[in-house]
């Protein structure tokens, strides 16, 4: 669920990214599922003083379920962010409506999910006392009603900036921070260019490596994620761009203009495209390397 967005000001108005993004603040509750387990309970010959054990409470692949659903949520705001501080997702304004979109769906299937999850739950909790034998305790497992509150999803949308209050408290605190704020977004901002030139000459070139023959002269094998993830990012790159990169804009001008009006199984099966596709995916890699300069260490997932 959505919260109403909270607003801060930034006082350096000519900050570009600044104005070009938000922060997307994401809260996942779930349900723990696992106990540490008192040593006097475990026989083993050593120190027990040097042994941690815990025990798992459900063996539930409804409960999986939902941590997996949480997972590919992550992984999307991962791929449509831009890089900022661990745990903040930096989202360009122009992509607010699709990831809201997309943040609503989610939140929708996991309501659906957690729902079948409570009706195992009590069959599951039945089940758990047979496993554990005397591991378990029925503290361990509270009422239905109790366990929904720790099912939550909500997010949040938040400008970059300085509170205003701070100016009431100290002027000179106040532009302290004011100057930390603007800082920090310079240093963002050469991040968010670097990443992003960084992604291009990845996909690219993972491309261009899927489309070059085996030593025997045998074609590799081309998956479907491996052209859609290239899609995916020329599709979004212009609401991404929030740094105005006009060198890595051409090269994706000119990755789009190879791809456009094909198909992967076109570019797998037609020997003239396929080969047209990867001399013009190598040049652009190679102008890209010149562009990259220090590995920032953000990475694609890719299927060979």
């Amino acid at each position: 669920m959505a919260t109403a967005p909270m607003i801060v000001n930034l006082e350096t108005p000519g900050e570009d990214l600044a104005r070009k993004t938000v922060f997307v603040k994401l809260h996942l509750g779930l349900l723990g599922n696992s106990r540490k387990v008192s040593s006097a309970q475990v026989e083993v010959d050593a120190d027990k003083n040097l042994i941690r054990v815990s025990k798992t409470l459900l063996d539930s692949p409804e409960l999986q379920a939902i941590r997996k659903l949480d997972g590919d949520l992550r992984r999307y705001l991962y791929d449509m962010c831009l890089p900022f501080e661990a745990g903040i997702h930096l989202l360009p304004i122009g992509l607010i409506e699709t990831v809201d979109a997309r943040l609503h769906e989610f939140e929708a299937n996991r309501e659906d999910l957690v729902e079948v999850f409570f009706a195992a739950y009590p069959r599951l909790c039945e089940e758990a006392a047979g496993r554990l034998r005397t591991l378990y305790n029925p503290l361990d497992y509270p009422p239905v009603a109790e366990v929904r509150s720790e099912f939550t999803c909500s997010w949040q949308y938040i400008s970059y900036g300085v509170p205003h209050q701070l100016r009431e408290v100290s002027e000179r605190m106040f532009l302290d921070e004011r100057d930390k704020a603007a800082q920090r977004m310079s240093e963002a901002y050469t991040e968010v260019r670097q990443v992003l030139r960084e992604a291009m000459v990845e996909l690219v070139a993972h491309l261009r490596d899927r489309l070059t023959d085996q030593p025997d002269g045998t074609p590799q094998r081309l998956h479907e994620t491996t052209v859609q993830k290239l899609r995916e990012f020329l599709n979004t790159f212009d609401f991404r761009n929030v740094t105005n990169d006009q060198e890595l804009k051409e090269q994706v001008e000119q990755a789009r203009a190879l791809l456009t009006g094909t198909t992967t199984d076109a570019i797998r099966n037609t020997t003239d495209l396929r080969s047209r596709v990867r001399e013009g995916m190598a040049e652009i890699a190679d102008r890209m390397e010149t562009m990259v300069s220090d590995r920032v260490g953000r990475k694609f997932r890719f299927e060979a």
